[in-house]
């Protein structure tokens, strides 16, 4: 099988691309949802309190997951701290899912923001980079997840910029049309990748 890295900044519309590509037939993982399965475990709760204090926490100890998503993406070192704690993990097991699979046909699809940031972009046969332009992802962040435009365009200052992931592709899919142009580049990138499924 054939591991697939799946990236671009922020809005791009990768999970667009993944899910499509899901539906036609590949094997998809989404580090974020592993990411968020991990931080809800007593263990990495316990961790991120300490490396981050007890502010982004109610008194049971759940996850005050807005706050700490607008505070670390002002604050890089924060963010720095609360990814050693989870991307170790989230990496272990999408490793583990890997293994699975590995033998059968097909592609094996990982769906992820910062696979070039902590260089688990090696791990892969294929880096596919979806890009969008600025002002459509920038519209998409304020639009959709309600964000003023500071909040937006920190959130983008927080990652590479897209150019520096595509230098990194070995396939670029471009997102600056319609959902119906979207799912023809993914139809063509998986009869090219995937064809062996």
């Amino acid at each position: 099988m054939k591991r697939v890295c799946l990236t671009g900044g922020i809005a791009g519309g990768k999970s667009s691309a993944a899910r499509m590509l899901a539906e036609l037939g590949a094997r998809v993982v989404h580090a974020d949802e592993i990411a968020k399965q991990i931080m809800r475990t007593e263990e990495v709760r316990g961790e991120l309190t300490r490396v981050l204090g007890r502010s982004f926490f109610t008194p049971e100890g759940e996850m005050k997951s807005a706050e700490l998503a607008a505070y670390i993406f002002h604050h890089p070192d924060a963010m720095r701290r609360v990814n050693s704690v989870v991307h170790p993990r989230v990496y272990e097991e999408v490793e583990r899912r890997w293994q699975e699979v590995e033998d059968r046909p097909g592609c094996f699809v990982v769906e992820t923001a910062l696979a070039v940031e902590t260089g688990y972009v090696e791990r892969f046969d294929v880096v596919v980079v979806v890009t969008a332009p600025r002002t459509e992802r920038l519209r998409r962040l304020m639009e959709e997840k309600r964000l003023t435009a500071d909040q937006a365009v920190a959130r983008m200052a927080a990652q590479l910029p897209e150019e520096e992931k595509v230098e990194r592709a070995d396939h670029v899919i471009e997102n600056d049309g319609t959902l119906q142009d979207l799912e023809e580049r993914v139809r063509t990138l998986h009869e090219r990748l995937c064809s062996d499924e």
